[in-house]
């Protein structure tokens, strides 16, 4: 039997985690960034001399931020061994622009005959805006007190990446969420 590794990325507060728990429910495990690694990251942040909510600086990025990628993916790889459909709820806005990352990803899916797929979850500014004071996280304060410089670094449309599917959040979608996340939901159960 054929297991999928979904990748789930997007902006913060583009629903990633709300689709990913959702596409889960039906069809196999939930890993988010986030929720794996929060506890080691905000341990190392205080160790590095920052604090705990930094997901911004230098020393997030070139310290911490690929750890928590390779924590989650090692723990995605573990389950798709044991035969289970794995969904991963991450930004992904680095990986999915690096064909290297990707290729990687995809040799180690191929040696345990896993198939890839990759899902961008595409939201405007404001409504991701409204999404991140909403969820009332720490960890999004600088986010939100330097919103036009933070998203003026976030790509505005889906990365050019081959296969993406592209899921519409924005307030009024053309094709409605749960109808997409049903579409999904087969692809990942066809075998």
């Amino acid at each position: 039997m054929t297991t999928k590794l979904v990748l789930i990325g997007g902006m913060p507060g583009s629903g990633k985690t709300y689709i990913g728990k959702e596409l889960a429910k039906k069809t196999g495990l939930f890993v988010d960034k986030d929720t794996i690694s929060r506890f080691f990251t905000e341990k190392m942040l205080l160790e590095l001399g920052t604090n705990i909510d930094d997901r911004e600086s230098e020393i997030y990025l070139s310290n911490i931020r690929e750890l928590e990628y390779k924590t989650m993916m090692k723990h995605a790889f573990e389950n798709l061994e044991l035969g289970h459909n794995v969904l991963c709820s991450a930004p992904f806005i680095k990986e999915f622009e690096d064909e290297k990352w990707l290729d990687d990803i995809s040799f180690e899916a191929d040696l345990l005959d896993s198939e890839i797929l990759k899902i961008w979850v595409h939201v405007d500014f404001p409504t991701a805006r409204e999404r991140i004071i909403s969820r009332g996280a720490s960890r999004d304060t600088w986010k939100l007190s330097n919103w036009d410089q933070y998203v003026s670094d976030l790509p505005a449309v889906a990365p050019e990446v081959e296969d993406v599917i592209v899921i519409d959040n924005t307030q009024s979608p053309k094709i409605p969420l749960f109808e997409k996340i049903d579409s999904i939901v087969k692809l990942i159960s066809d075998n």
